[in-house]
């Protein structure tokens, strides 16, 4: 195991939100690789025949999708990313917010950085990229029929060696399924309600490392209020720790677990059988986040374990954290913290 390296980060919160696809949130949004200006029609059917384009969406509460494996594959075509509308079965999947939607996602693009080259793990649904996210892998899981017991080890086993402290809050069931998890004595006391997030910050009881998995007011798994989400997500997490003793220390990243049947025009990297998936947005906070960066590093959800991991000197899990980048593009350490303005 390598020594961890001397960093001014000593508190990392990861959020997980749900099923938007980055054209779906940010595919207007300026110098990032979206839907502006590129002439996109998609079949309506696959003999061909009408087409649609992205256009705005005219629901803030959008109806559910398909997301699975099979429709996942579907819809990427083998690469060819064109059966989105036919496959999902509506014209919807072509839809994308704005600024006028998301103001506080975007301000946050603004200031600090989003990656507009940062795919999910797998390409399927929500269970196997959450696991991604803290385990570099899914044990073979395709979907969200997740085992009782789950035999290979989380980064939690890891940061518990070291004693750096973490909790999981929000819907933690799938990660009390790790084998590790459900032998620790006392092991409940890592896991706890979204709610539970601002009352550990108040009483200066956050850990190192925390998983906000689903904001309080709202994961924005449609037909969700995707305002609501957002709203959320600044104002039970970001602000409050930006306003908090820790924010010179802090580093947030806030990205959505699948794609959930929206369209991308990316065609992800096939790094394994599992995956890349679709793209998703990805904003990173933090004093030391480079400002107004848009970064096309390719990405994706074992890129925040492995930041995890190289912040406190854990060797990878798997060998998809291993051959991970490790958004450290996204930072620059050789500045002083920067002042926290609410989002």
């Amino acid at each position: 195991m390598t020594a961890a390296p001397s960093s001014p980060l000593q508190h990392l919160v990861v959020v997980l939100q749900e099923n938007h696809t980055f054209d779906n949130y940010f595919g207007s949004y300026p110098n990032a690789d979206g839907t502006l200006g590129k002439d996109l029609c998609l079949p309506n059917a696959a003999s061909g025949g009408p087409c649609t384009r992205p256009f705005h969406a005219t629901s803030r509460t959008p109806a559910d999708m398909n997301h699975n494996w099979s429709s996942a594959h579907a819809d990427f075509d083998g690469g060819r990313m064109d059966a989105f509308v036919y496959s999902e079965g509506t014209p919807n999947t072509m839809s994308f917010y704005d600024r006028s939607d998301l103001p506080r996602y975007w301000s946050a693009g603004d200031r600090y950085v989003l990656c507009d080259r940062y795919f999910t793990s797998a390409m399927t649904e929500s269970a196997p990229n959450h696991l991604y996210l803290v385990a570099g892998q899914a044990g073979g899981l395709q979907d969200d029929r997740v085992p009782t017991t789950l035999n290979f080890p989380p980064v939690f086993q890891a940061l518990d060696r070291l004693s750096v402290s973490w909790k999981v809050y929000g819907f933690t069931t799938w990660y009390e399924r790790f084998a590790y998890v459900q032998q620790s004595p006392g092991f409940r006391m890592n896991f706890a309600t979204g709610a539970t997030f601002a009352k550990d910050l108040a009483a200066g009881t956050l850990p190192q490392v925390a998983w906000v998995i689903g904001a309080p007011g709202g994961t924005e798994h449609p037909p969700q209020d995707i305002q609501k989400g957002q709203n959320s997500v600044v104002d039970d997490i970001i602000n409050p720790v930006g306003a908090s003793p820790l924010w010179p220390s802090a580093a947030i990243f806030v990205t959505w677990d699948d794609f959930g049947g929206w369209y991308d025009h990316v065609a992800p990297p096939q790094v394994d059988a599992m995956g890349y998936g679709f793209r998703v947005p990805c904003l990173i906070v933090s004093p030391f986040a480079r400002p107004g960066l848009v970064d096309h590093v390719v990405n994706d959800h074992t890129s925040i374990l492995r930041f995890v991991e190289n912040r406190f000197g854990i060797a990878p899990l798997s060998t998809r954290d291993a051959a991970a980048n490790d958004l450290s593009e996204a930072f620059d350490f050789t500045q002083p913290a920067r002042p926290f303005s609410p989002l």
